[in-house]
């Protein structure tokens, strides 16, 4: 009998809907978490692979950043090579000669347009504030982290 009377006083709904706002939290959290990884996995592949385009065919590339949207053009042409889309995007820290929030990528890296002579990053930043950072120096190496101050 005293175990019937504990079950009757036990109330299932608000311990259910408690673990469903907590489980969609954590969920939340780890999306967030994904994307922002994604985002930067994606940006740094697309660079290197502008930065070996330029290198192995001694062309010059182009990498525009508008908003979100990266996109990668030969500069002769002015033809469209490679886009994505990347929501985390949230700062460039990179100018060229040619124009602001812009890398130009040849076969002797970005030195030639610089305008901080070593080179930028780029700033990605999650919902939550989360950051992460791709620096391009000036013979276009791409790697992860911040760009020194000059």
């Amino acid at each position: 009998m005293a175990i019937g009377a504990i079950k009757k006083n036990i109330r299932f709904k608000p311990i259910i809907i408690i673990s469903l706002i907590i489980s969609s939290l954590l969920l939340l959290v780890a999306y967030n978490t994904h994307r922002l990884q994604k985002d930067h996995r994606d940006l740094t592949r697309l660079l290197k692979k502008t930065r070996n385009m330029a290198i192995m065919t001694k062309k010059t590339f182009l990498v525009e950043f508008n908003r979100n949207q990266v996109v990668v053009k030969n500069k002769q042409t002015g033809a469209v090579i490679n886009t994505l889309r990347t929501p985390t995007l949230h700062k460039v820290n990179y100018s060229t000669t040619l124009e602001k929030n812009m890398i130009v990528f040849t076969g002797r890296g970005t030195g030639p347009y610089n305008i901080r002579i070593h080179g930028g990053d780029l700033t990605l930043k999650s919902w939550f504030g989360y950051k992460k950072y791709i620096a391009i120096n000036c013979t276009g190496l791409v790697t992860e982290g911040r760009y020194p101050k000059e």
